[in-house]
Formats: C-alpha cells, sequence, structure tokens
C-alpha cells in the first residue's frame, strides 16, 4: 500500500531554551515535550492542525532528557507523567497537577538519559551511570548492571523483559532482574529502541544506521540512509519505521527503504514519536516540537506551509559539513531540472552569487532547497604534524600547563573535539561544556540553528550568564522534589585488590596485632563472597573468622593503614549488615566506624580523611538492607552525632565531604519515615550546619535534599518552630 507523504501540520515554540529532548503522546490530542528549560511541558489540540500550550510540570533543577507515560488506570484515571534529567531524578506527575511531582525517585547517580513503562505501569530508567533501574510502586525493584558505559535507551517488552542499549555499543536483554542476551552489531553507541510487533525490536545508532532484531538475537535488517548519528526511532501502526538523528533529518522507512526524508530547521533532531493516528512529533535543537500528517484535513494552511520551507531555505550549511565545495565546478540552475537518484539526495548547485543545498523529494518528484553553502576559516593552523581550520589556546590556569592547544576542523562535533582535548589533558569532565561553548562561538560556521551535543556523553552546549547576552525568560518558581524515599549506596569494590594490600602490609605491622595466616585465608574467603554476595550472607559461605580479622584490623591497626579494613566493612555493611554485626562487640556498628573512622565528637587522634570518608560509605551503605537500617535506627544518635561533628576545616578532598554527604541523605530518608520528631528536628539543625560551609555542587545538592525531605514532614507548628529556632535564612543564602 502506498501513504501519502507527510508533510507539517504544526510548530509549537514554547520552550525558553534550545534543545527539545523528548516527546510523548498521551492522545492524539494531548502531547508531552521536555526541554534544557528544565521543564516539562503539555500541549492541547485546539484545531485539526493547531496546538496550544497547557501546563508547565515544574520541579527538575536542571536539563530535562527524558520522558515516558504511564496509561490511565484505576488507580491514575488520568495516567502519569514521567520524567528525568541531568539532576539525576525521575518525577512522575499528576498530568493536571504541574506544580509539584506526585513521586520522585532517587537512585541515579548520575544523568537519567532514558525512560520507559511496563504494561502494568512500573518505570524503566536508564542513566548515564551505567545502570538502569526497575521501579515497581514507585521504589526500586531491581538495578540492572553490566553495561561498560551510558545506558541511552530502555525498553520494556513486557513487565519483567527488558531491553537496555548503551554507548557501549551493546543492547541487553534482561529477565526478572538477570542477563538473558547480549545483542552485538552496532558499531557505535546505541541511541533508541523501539518494540517491533510479532517480529522483535529496532534499534539506531552513532553508526548511522538502523537495525532490526529479532528477540533470539538475530538482527535480520540493516537500515542506511542517515548521514550521521541517530538518535531516535518509532514504529507506526503501517509497520514503517520513523527515526531522527544529527543529520537534520527525519526519515520515513517502509520495507527496508528510505521513503521519505523530512529536512528540520536545526542541527540535532533529538527525538520522534509516533501518535495514536500515525501523526509524528518531533523535537529538536531549535527548542521547537513540530507535528507531521500525512492527513489532508490535520496540514497546516498554506501560510504556515511556506514559513517552514522559507525557514528550511535559509539555513546557513558551513562548507566543511558538506566537503570541499569548488564553486566554479559545480552545476547550475539547470540541475534541478533531472531528477534525483534517490530519496534524501543532496546536490550542490552555483546560483551565481550564492551555493545552494537542494534535497530530493522521492514522493513529490522535485528538489527541495534546505539551506545556503557558507564558506568557513581559510588559512590552516598546525598542530602536531597535522592541519587544522583552528588551533585554539585554552588557558586552564596557573601553572606549567595553563594554557593548553585545542586543534579543531569545522566539521567536527564541538563537544567530540571538547571531549578529545579533556582527555588528552586528563581534565575533569566538569569543563566539558565551557570548552565545547569555545568552540561554538570562536569558530565560524559550525553553528547551524541550534546547538550541538556530545554524542557520547550528552553533555550539552553551555549558555553562561553573561551581560552581554539578552536576558532570558524568567523561569518560573521551582517546586520542591520532595520526599525523596530511596536511599543510596556506594557498590563500586574490587575485593581482591583490598585483599592483596592487605597482606602487603600486614608484614609491616607490629606482631602483637598481626593477623596470622589462619585470619588471612578467612578474611581472603570472606572477601569472595563480596565478588558474588548471596542472600546467605558471608558466614555461610566461611564461618565468622574472617568478618572478626576485619574488626580487628578495623579497631587495632595503625590509622595509617587500616582503610583496607574499611573498605571491606563498607562492603559487608552493604550485602550482610546482620553477619557484620554479629561480629561487633554489642552489634554496634556505628560505633566501631565512628571510632575507626576518627569520626566521634570527642576524638583528638589525629584525623585521617581517606578513614574517614570510608565511615561515611560505610554507614551509607548499611542502609540498604532493611537489618542495616534497623542497626542505624538504634543507634540513631550515634549517627547524629558523627553528622554533628565540625569536619568543615578538615576534609580537604571532595570525596570525604560528598561520602557525609550522602549519608546525610540517607539518614533523612529514615528519620522521615519513621517520623520520630526530636531526632528530626536535631538533625535538621546539624544540616544547616553544613550546609553554610558547602562550596561543592554535588554535596550542596544533596544537604539540601537531606534537609527538604526534613522539612518537608513538619507540622506547620514544627516548621515555625525549625525556622524561630535555626539560622535557617543562612542556608538559603548559601543557596542563592
Amino acid at each position: 500500500m502506498t501513504y501519502p507523504p507527510f508533510k507539517l501540520e504544526a510548530s509549537l515554540t514554547s520552550h525558553e531554551q534550545d534543545v527539545v529532548r523528548a516527546v510523548a503522546a498521551m492522545s492524539n490530542d494531548v502531547l508531552i515535550s521536555a526541554a534544557r528549560d528544565k521543564t516539562v511541558r503539555s500541549w492541547t489540540r485546539t484545531s485539526p492542525n493547531a496546538f496550544a500550550p497547557h501546563h508547565i510540570y515544574l520541579g527538575h533543577g536542571h536539563f530535562v532528557n527524558a520522558l515516558a507515560l504511564i496509561k490511565p488506570n484505576h488507580i491514575y484515571p488520568e495516567g502519569l507523567i514521567v520524567s528525568g534529567g541531568s539532576d539525576k531524578f525521575i518525577n512522575v506527575y499528576d498530568p493536571s497537577q504541574p506544580a509539584e511531582p506526585r513521586y520522585t525517585l532517587i537512585g541515579h547517580s548520575e544523568n537519567v538519559s532514558a525512560l520507559a513503562t511496563t504494561p502494568s505501569g512500573h518505570i524503566v530508567s536508564g542513566s548515564w551511570d551505567n545502570k538502569a533501574i526497575v521501579w515497581k510502586e514507585f521504589q526500586q525493584a531491581y538495578v540492572l548492571e553490566g553495561h561498560t558505559a551510558s545506558v541511552w535507551a530502555v525498553l520494556a517488552i513486557e513487565d519483567d523483559l527488558i531491553l537496555t542499549a548503551s554507548a557501549d555499543k551493546s543492547i541487553r536483554l534482561w529477565r526478572n532482574g538477570k542477563l538473558v542476551h547480549v545483542y552485538q552489531g552496532h558499531t557505535e553507541a546505541v541511541r533508541g529502541l523501539a518494540l517491533v510487533p510479532n517480529v522483535g525490536f529496532v534499534s539506531c545508532s552513532n553508526d548511522g544506521t538502523l537495525r532490526v532484531w529479532t528477540l533470539e538475537g538475530e538482527c535480520i535488517q540493516q537500515l542506511d540512509g542517515h548521514t550521521s548519528f541517530v538518535y531516535s526511532v518509532d514504529v507506526l501502526s503501517t509497520g514503517e519505521f520513523v527515526s531522527a538523528g544529527e543529520d537534520r533529518t527525519v526519515r520515513i522507512w517502509k520495507d527496508g527503504n528510505n521513503i521519505q526524508t523530512l529536512q528540520q530547521p536545526c542541527v540535532s533532531v533529538w527525538t520522534v514519536a509516533a501518535l495514536p493516528n500515525d501523526d509524528i512529533v518531533v523535537g529538536g535543537s531549535d527548542a521547537a516540537v513540530r507535528i507531521f500528517t500525512r492527513s489532508d484535513e490535520r496540514m497546516a494552511v498554506a501560510e504556515k506551509q511556506k514559513e517552514f520551507d522559507d525557514l528550511l531555505a535559509s539555513q546557513a550549511i558551513p562548507s566543511n559539513q558538506i566537503g570541499d565545495v569548488e564553486k566554479d565546478k559545480l552545476p547550475g540552475p539547470e540541475a534541478l531540472q533531472s531528477a534525483g537518484k534517490k530519496e534524501g539526495q543532496v546536490i550542490m548547485v552555483n546560483m551565481g552569487a550564492t551555493v545552494e543545498a537542494h534535497q530530493w523529494s522521492a514522493q513529490s518528484q522535485s528538489w527541495q532547497k534546505i539551506g545556503e553553502v557558507v564558506g568557513s576559516n581559510k588559512s590552516k593552523a598546525t598542530f602536531e604534524g597535522k592541519e587544522y581550520d583552528y588551533v585554539f589556546d585554552i588557558d586552564v590556569g596557573a601553572g606549567p600547563n595553563g594554557n593548553l592547544k585545542l586543534p579543531y576542523n569545522v566539521s567536527q562535533n564541538p563537544y567530540d573535539a571538547a571531549q578529545k582535548f579533556l582527555l588528552k589533558y586528563q581534565l575533569d569532565q566538569s569543563f566539558l561544556d565551557q570548552v565545547a561553548d569555545f568552540i561554538i562561538k570562536n569558530a565560524e560556521g559550525v553553528n547551524l540553528g541550534g546547538g550541538y551535543q556530545d554524542p557520547f556523553t550528552g553533555g550539552n552546549r553551555y549558555t553562561p550568564q553573561s551581560t552581554a547576552a539578552p536576558a532570558a525568560a524568567a523561569s518560573p518558581q521551582q517546586a520542591k522534589v520532595l520526599p525523596i524515599k530511596s536511599y543510596l549506596t556506594l557498590k563500586q569494590a574490587n575485593p581482591e585488590a583490598v585483599v592483596n594490600k592487605i597482606r602487603s602490609l600486614n608484614t609491616d605491622i607490629a606482631s602483637t596485632i598481626q593477623l596470622s595466616n589462619e585470619e588471612l585465608d578467612a578474611l581472603t574467603a570472606s572477601a569472595l563472597y563480596l565478588k558474588n554476595p548471596t542472600a546467605s550472607g558471608v558466614i555461610a559461605h566461611g564461618g565468622d573468622a574472617g568478618l572478626l580479622a576485619v574488626v580487628k584490623m578495623a579497631t587495632h591497626w595503625p590509622q595509617d593503614k587500616r582503610f583496607p579494613a574499611l573498605d571491606l566493612i563498607r562492603l559487608f555493611a552493604l550485602y550482610a549488615p546482620e553477619d557484620l554485626a554479629s561480629a561487633v562487640p554489642e552489634r554496634n556498628v556505628p560505633a566501631l566506624l565512628m571510632k575507626s573512622g576518627g569520626l566521634s565528637v570527642y576524638d583528638v587522634t589525629p584525623f585521617n580523611e581517606t578513614n574517614a570518608m570510608l565511615a561515611y560509605r560505610g554507614l551509607a551503605n548499611l542502609f540498604n538492607q532493611e537489618a542495616g537500617r534497623q542497626l542505624i535506627w538504634e543507634r540513631r544518635n550515634i549517627v547524629a552525632d558523627m553528622m554533628s561533628v565540625d569536619v568543615s576545616g578538615r576534609f580537604k578532598g571532595r570525596n570525604a565531604r560528598l561520602a557525609q554527604s550522602t549519608l546525610a541523605v540517607n539518614f533523612a530518608v529514615l528519620l522521615a519515615s519513621k517520623n520520630e520528631g526530636e531526632t528530626e528536628l536535631g538533625f535538621t539543625g546539624t544540616l544547616v550546619e553544613l550546609l553554610k560551609d558547602e562550596q561543592d555542587d554535588e554535596n550542596l545538592y544533596r544537604f539540601v535534599m537531606a534537609f527538604g525531605t526534613l522539612v518537608s514532614l513538619f507540622s506547620a507548628f514544627a516548621m515555625k518552630h525549625c525556622i524561630l529556632t535555626l539560622d535557617v535564612d543562612l542556608s538559603i543564602e548559601c543557596l542563592s
């Protein structure tokens, strides 16, 4: 069957910043979009070919990058909107209550880059922390670990049958939290997934291809046509595919062929989704949401269609994006009288004063102007024996490496060049946006209507505040994201390396406290349990001698040598808290960590920051299981005292403070669940003091979330008492 071509239906331009990152359709008449302006927005149909802004959903503190929808059910008759972003939160909204989320899910340690929902309404999330999480009843059900790079896409086949796609080039299938199959074939990061009924699924990738797979693992079709990264894919009810990517196009595919190419007036087309009526909605780097349709009734009026065509034709295309252009060798306007060879073919035409780019539409049998080719920097610069369009001097501060060379060609993605620069000089990833923004602002012809993004890390183009820049529209007041209900853990481990370090240190320990060969063997056996922990616990895998040896080291070894023991305690707290408690006097694990980490209020011994960091991490990990939370609750006063130790001048590095702020979040969640007022109020005061001295963004963020979780549950009287009793205004000042 032959279908008519898609044409513009409507353009929606309410988002305030330059990237629409995700779109979804609640129905044919209600659309949802998410963007860098920190908002999720809904749009309602006002006529066959027009939509109007409806709600702005508040609650995210940074870019919103992922969307999913929970279908209406007897509990939520309107369904739910699920969003995730760079603030690491997943917010769940009632569609009719935009002021604040109904639920906030915390579990990822990096940007939430992908969301999906299961047939029963469970949530699946993917993140740059290399993990996916399945959430049931808005609580973590299980974590899917195994990818070695960012998870870019997730897809729920069934309630407990999940697909994840990653920048590690692989796709993984999970059943009930266990890995079932790994799909290999893409040669670059896999960016999108969509279900293909009665077949399997389709994936898209930075390698420029779409691939169709059976669930059994066979790649039955590869679709080539995009000329750059492919970010998003969906499936129409007709069986056709629709894809979007970095080549400024949305492409329609039928029976393996690219049957229509819809050029977009932006560099990056981030997202595409199908409506129930098979219209398609598109979001990209020019802040617009656009809908395209095959229905004559819903097509835009001629005036709107011409505006869109003129916008496309006015785009400036850097010559380096096309390749070397020798104007005098290009064909003239007569080339437009000949038919193109295939859908989407692009040719350069010498129009005299200008060079135009035209694209062939097989369905309309005509050429469409898609932009004018502009020149780029003609003089080349040399760096390390190679020629580049630019070699920038990047000032990274004082010292011998204050000015570093950054080579760049206009045909490169600015974020790719910035990423390579950071890796070459081993600079912090936090500089990615600044470096890429410098390239964008200082290299001619690299910007086509919108921002670029590094295809691997997903970093967005930096938009710093500047007196020279026009003032942005005032953002609506952000709603509080409360209360937090999930616990954070610190799982990274290498038990074998820890044991080897212990064996090495043991030779230098005084004989009176040195571990015997038997103790070393028992400790080694206990550490092996950590490689594949089970619910039966560590004692069942070799007795308690190994745990007793670890406790001995933590309490009797010199401070500068006890850190491996504290690292093992951190892991036992995570996986076997009950067994750990049985090896500790009076089962008082918090007291053990307080003493071993030097975190007592009355401790006058020299401070060891590594020990303090590991002690805080061990306490944070106790919250992973109910048995550990009970240990914390029974000794909550000890934990509160540890948090109140005046350490603001003692932590020289970031990691110890990060461990402390992680513990603060977990302790706040536990106190909130118990609703024990006295400890809550006291700990709230501690958090205010911690907020006063904090400068690191991530730590500040965690302390604020802990503070907000407690305060959100106060009664009006308690809230007033808190404000009057504590110096809360100082904490607010440090956030402004």
